[in-house]
């Protein structure tokens, strides 16, 4: 890939970048400690890779669940994972 890069904030606390050109999904990132959790999509067989932890498992559609073990976080536990605490610089 060698699009360009959009950034956009998509909450209080976050940011999504995306390649310009194609669309591709590239991270999702937190506005205060920039860290990225960047798409499997960007590695070379990451299909091989080992899930670690599933988001907002509550949100999902009925039926939908992802093989293996691995911690499943709700709508609730993902929101205090990522969003700063209130007063927190942002």
């Amino acid at each position: 890939m060698n699009g360009p890069v959009k950034v956009f904030k998509s909450s209080d606390w976050a940011q999504r970048a995306f390649c310009e050109e194609c669309g591709s999904t590239l991270w999702y990132g937190l506005i205060h400690d920039n860290s990225r959790n960047l798409a499997a999509g960007l590695f070379e067989n990451a299909g091989g890779a080992t899930l670690a932890i599933e988001y907002f498992t509550d949100d999902c559609p009925q039926g939908y669940t992802l093989a293996d073990d691995h911690q499943k976080l709700t709508r609730k536990q993902t929101f205090a994972l990522f969003a700063p605490d209130e007063g927190e610089t942002q």
